[in-house]
Parts: C-alpha cells; structure tokens; sequence
C-alpha cells in the first residue's frame, strides 16, 4: 500500500484538502486515484485543466466501458467534469446505415444492450450534448478545439496525438477511467507531453520519397520505428505546402492516427509545418537523435507486408468501410467527386461494392445540406454512419465478411484489408480485386 502521506508528487492545498475527503468520499476516491497515478508516472505536480475533454469510451461494452455503478456513484455525489466533453464515435447501433444482416444486428444489440442507459450517464456526467461523439472532434462543425499550450486530460490516441502536434495543446495519452477522473478533479499530472522536455523529439524522420506518401501507411511506418519516441518530421513540406490548410490538416490526422496506432506515439513535429516545429525548427531534437530514412521503397515494404485475414482470402469484397478515424467535410466532399468520377469513367450509376462513409454527426448534416452531392452518393449506394467502424468487428460481429479500407489503423485492429485510395476506387466499381499482391 502506499502511504498517501510521503508522496513525492507535490500537491497544493486545494488538492490536499481533496485527497483528505475534505470535499466528500467520492471526491477523494477520485481526487487519491489521479493523484497514485501521478505518483505512479512520477509527476512533480498536478495541473489545472483549461478546457473540454475528449474521451475514448462512448461504448456501453462489456469489459471495456467504465462500470456503471461507478458512473452512477460519481453523479450522485453531483459530481461532473470541469468542462463539458466530447466523446469517441457512437456504438454501431444505426443499422440503416451499416448494410447488416439480421444475425449481426441482433449480435450488436445484445454486445450493446446497455447503450441507452450509458449513454445517459454520460450526459450527467458533462457530455457536451447527445451528438458530441466522434475521432475527429476538433473539425469546426464538431467545435472541440483546445487552444494552444492548453492543459488536457484527453484520450483516444488519434486525438491525443493532433491535439499535441497540430494544434499544440498539451496532453499525455491517458487510459480509459483515467480521463474521466481526471476531468471531473479538473486537474492532470505535469509530466511527459505536458512539458517542455517531454515534447523534444528522439527521432529526426527524413521522407524521401518521390511520391505523395499515403498519410496512414506513412504514420503506421514511423509510429513502427520511434515506437512510443517523439519524431521530427521533415520532407512533407514538398507536398503539404508550409501552412495548416485544410488539407494538410486532414492529412496529418490520418497520419497522426497511424502513427499512435502501430506504436505508442502521442506527438510530432512537422518542420516548417506544425506549430512547435515551425517556432523552434530542428533545436526541438535532442542531443543524440536517431535518424531514419521513409523513401518509396520502404512504404512498398510496409504495404506487401499486410496479411490477408479474411476467411476466404481470394473472396469478392462484400463491403468497404472509409472513416477512421473519421472524415472530416473536405474529405466527404473528395469522396463524393472521386466516386462519381470513377463511375463516370466505367459508365456506372452504382458502385459494386456497398460503401460506408463514417463521420461525425455535424458533418454528415452539413454534407447532406448539398443536395446535389448527397444524392450523387446515395444513387451510387453509398452509405453514411456517425458510428465507430472498429466497434462493427466487436465480438467478432463482422470478422468474417470479407471488409476492405483505406485505413490502416483499421487494418491493424480488425480483419479488414487495407488499399490506399485510388486503388480502392477501382475495386468499389469493379466489385473485385484485380491483381492480388
């Protein structure tokens, strides 16, 4: 046991007086839980928060979710987060919108059979409102954008990982339970991405290719390499421009989540693109970096080096998932053209292969507000989902149909195969894969 009165972390008054119960029992449970944490992390001190969370559990699944007797006991003492959060894609429950059969939707509804009740908990607890879900909450039609050098307790590794690198707000990648905690105390321990030494980067990531790298093979190539490091990142700049358009911004997210998917990563510097990178330039490595080359070659590697998970491996696709993380508006709008430019040029109305495009709630609305794009895609079969597309393979729901992606941070947790985009298209309006690698 450890003893809570010769701890090395610092704590002020305030947080003292918490941690003696001064404030209630389940203010203390919560306020000793964040603080052995920090201890456990080695944290100086604790840190006042400055704005909204964003949290990885927004499913009701058995093993995974935080126990609702927990939940119920925090909100009866009145307790909230500081600020009101939002939280990860909804369940895979909108089964207009998954092309499910009866047996995998009864499965999901029995997996989710709590949803409803979490759902509400999450409310009470400091859910912004009941369309605050997605991966990609920091689009402007979602709104949580955490300002620079602000102090968070965020998870869900893609968010945690732009947060840090592309709007350069500072937040370790907490774990599940401990987000929550950590934003009801409205406090976090200062150590590792929350300071200054702790954003310095191990790895200086030299991109020589001489074409425009797929942004999740690339990240699932560094987040391989620096492992849970910090990489500095430089040759994007011959692709990306030197400024955070919008474009840039999406690409560096689908890395970002890569990256935190294939190793442990929770921030990178851009040169001459990311905030930190473009004020302090190549100073942010540390003495003795390691230096790694990424050309075109080595991406190839990457790609030919994915197995194929699929029961039957020379199987037709059945569907194809696109969205996760999830899509921001500019990329629906990419897809929507190149979908119907690829139909176009095999003088198709529809696509062979049934496609879901997964995005926040907000998106979706404002896509649907063109009417003209919206029903090109609904034409061609196309279908949209404010869900999760991991969480269609919980319990195995999905595993065995025969699911292609352009995600290879969806590749990595399920059986989905994984195609970079052009490739991809061609096999949506074929219906089946060419040439095999």
């Amino acid at each position: 046991m450890v003893d809570l009165k010769s701890l090395d972390i610092n704590l002020s008054k305030e947080e003292q007086d918490l941690l003696n119960g001064d404030h209630g029992p389940t203010l203390q449970k919560v306020m000793k839980t964040l603080v052995l944490y920090g201890e456990a992390l080695g944290a100086e001190r604790l840190v006042d928060l400055d704005g909204e969370g964003h949290m990885v559990i927004s499913w009701a699944m058995p093993g995974i979710a935080p126990p609702l007797d927990m939940l119920d006991e925090i909100i009866s003492a009145g307790l909230q987060a500081r600020f009101p959060f939002t939280l990860d894609p909804k369940a895979p429950l909108d089964f207009e919108n998954l092309d499910l059969r009866p047996d995998q939707e009864a499965a999901l509804t029995q997996l989710f059979i709590e949803q409803e009740a979490y759902d509400e908990r999450m409310l009470k607890l400091g859910l912004r409102d009941t369309d605050a879900y997605s991966c990609n909450p920091y689009q402007p039609e979602v709104g949580n954008i955490p300002p620079r050098d602000a102090h968070l307790a965020w998870s869900e590794s893609a968010c945690v990982i732009f947060a840090n690198s592309v709007l350069a707000a500072r937040t370790n990648r907490n774990g599940a339970i401990l987000d929550l905690l950590s934003n009801i105390v409205g406090k976090t321990p200062h150590v590792g991405l929350m300071t200054d030494e702790g954003r310095r980067a191990s790895w200086l990531i030299k991109v020589q290719t001489d074409q425009y790298p797929h942004p999740q093979l690339l990240g699932a190539v560094i987040g391989g390499k620096v492992i849970e490091d910090v990489p500095f990142i430089t040759g994007l700049d011959r692709f990306l421009g030197a400024d955070l358009g919008k474009e840039s911004r999406d690409y560096l997210h689908e890395l970002g989540a890569a990256c935190a998917t294939y190793g442990a990563v929770g921030l990178y510097h851009v040169e001459n693109i990311t905030p930190e990178a473009v004020d302090q330039g190549r100073s942010l490595l540390v003495e003795g970096f390691h230096t790694f080359v990424i050309d075109d070659q080595v991406l190839s590697e990457q790609l030919a080096s994915y197995p194929v998970l699929w029961s039957d491996p020379v199987a037709k696709p059945e569907r194809c998932l696109i969205g996760c993380p999830h899509l921001s508006l500019p990329q629906l709008f990419w897809w929507a053209e190149a979908i119907e430019r690829a139909l176009d040029a095999h003088d198709q109305a529809r696509l062979d292969v049934t496609t879901i495009l997964f995005a926040a709630p907000q998106v979706i609305e404002k896509f649907k507000s063109n009417e003209e794009r919206y029903s090109c895609l609904k034409e061609a079969g196309v279908l949209f989902s404010t869900a999760c597309a991991e969480t269609l393979f919980a319990g195995q729901v999905c595993s065995e149909d025969a699911i292609i992606t352009n995600s290879t941070k969806l590749r990595a947790y399920t059986t989905a195969r994984f195609f970079p985009d052009e490739e991809l298209l061609g096999i949506l309006v074929r219906g089946e894969i060419a040439n095999e690698r």
